[in-house]
């Protein structure tokens, strides 16, 4: 377990390489478990900026935000992991 929520871009989920599986389970109606505490993740959804991250809904551990088309991931980087990031 943690201390507290991770900072963007860092931690277990902090990659596209660890988000892609992700991301293909969760697409296909899979329970995506936390990876610090196995409890359930739920997806936060930034629908103006066509974003998401997902959030573990026991330890508060995030994924930084991400865009996805199908199954390719792309990283959108933030200084504070519980905001988007800024467009353009």
């Amino acid at each position: 377990m943690t201390d507290g929520p991770s900072d963007a871009g860092t931690g277990p989920l902090g990659s596209v390489e660890s988000l892609e599986p992700v991301w293909n389970v969760f697409r296909q109606g899979g329970v995506v478990a936390c990876p610090s505490d196995a409890a359930p993740m739920a997806l936060a959804v930034d629908g103006a900026r066509s974003v998401y991250r997902f959030v573990c809904s026991r330890c508060g551990v995030s994924s930084p935000w991400f865009e996805a088309k199908a199954s390719q991931v792309t990283l959108h980087g933030s200084t504070n992991p519980d905001l988007p990031p800024d467009s353009g």
